[in-house]
């Protein structure tokens, strides 16, 4: 009996942990297990969480059934019926009622019909509450960003929603940012948007992953080029720069063989060489998903040397 208690000790992870090894915040990890039971970590004296490896492997079934769209509210009773029930077997009513994110889309439509700052952010912490960023991303935030985006060009009278949710994004993705990567003590990672205005939401939807991954995370705006990167690497010396655009694989591969640094690059499809040239050398890519790009970075950069140069299509 002894040895098996040791053994379940050492196999026991503090809650911080179990939020890097899945990408679930921590406030998302006390709400699953305050509100629908989802998980229960054994308690140190002190009352502090202790999670085993079937909860943090619990944690993963949790967040595949969300992202299949089962509602948070229902997923215990597909965990302990140990069945995942068929997405075609949902019925209309079902859809209607249990799905989360037609329930916050339409939320979020309200807020921003009303510029309601207040409802529109207490509407938010209680999403990434219950679900992880990426998913809440993935889900919510950039459909609806998208969508706003592409009324407004159509009807200019709908601007005004579109710069509501944008600036309203920006600051809450900048402040939630700004207290992770205060916590924040693995590598130096560099964050620049070389692009347009549009792509600052995904920039700060990634810095925001990375940083609540561990990583210190500095951002740079759009007013950063490529001719000023060398540089600042040398003098700052960071482990890795990311790049949320695919459409620099020229000047990558230059910085590459200027500063000896390794290019990850993501997007939706890899430059090929054109005929005559030199293939492009050390590039690597990134995965699309949100939730893999920082499983890549921890394997990739526990075996690269420092200054790692990590560009990432937008999200």
């Amino acid at each position: 009996m002894t040895d098996h208690n040791t053994s379940d000790i050492t196999a026991l992870f503090p809650i911080g942990t179990v939020s890097e090894q899945t990408g679930v915040n921590t406030v998302t990890l006390r709400a699953w297990e305050r509100r629908y039971g989802l998980l229960k970590p054994r308690r140190t004296p002190k009352g502090h969480r202790l999670y085993s490896r079937q909860d943090v492997d619990r944690v993963k079934q949790v967040l595949v059934l969300l992202e299949q769209g089962i509602p948070v509210g229902r997923v215990r009773d597909v965990l302990d019926s140990g069945e995942t029930p068929p997405m075609h077997l949902r019925t209309a009513q079902d859809v209607q009622t249990d799905d989360p994110w037609r329930h916050y889309c339409s939320l979020f439509q309200r807020c921003i019909h009303k510029l309601d700052t207040r409802s529109l952010e207490h509407t938010f912490n209680e999403a990434v509450s219950l679900y992880s960023l990426e998913l809440v991303a993935k889900k919510l935030i950039l459909p609806l960003y998208q969508q706003l985006w592409q009324q407004q060009a159509m009807l200019p009278s709908t601007r005004a929603d579109y710069a509501f949710l944008h600036e309203f994004l920006c600051v809450k993705l900048g402040s939630r940012y700004l207290h992770y990567n205060s916590r924040a003590n693995g590598k130096r990672v560099l964050l620049v948007n070389t692009q347009t205005h549009a792509v600052q939401l995904e920039t700060l939807l990634l810095a925001n992953i990375i940083s609540q991954h561990g990583y210190q995370v500095s951002l740079l705006g759009t007013e950063t080029t490529l001719d000023h990167l060398p540089l600042i690497i040398e003098r700052a010396e960071f482990d890795a720069l990311l790049l949320p655009s695919t459409d620099v694989s020229d000047s990558l591969q230059a910085l590459s063989i200027m500063t000896q640094i390794t290019v990850f690059l993501s997007g939706e499809a890899k430059p090929e060489s054109q005929p005559g040239t030199a293939p492009l050398r050390n590039i690597h890519w990134l995965p699309e998903e949100l939730s893999e790009i920082c499983l890549t970075l921890d394997k990739v950069l526990a075996k690269e040397p420092a200054h790692v140069l990590i560009p990432v299509a937008a999200v």
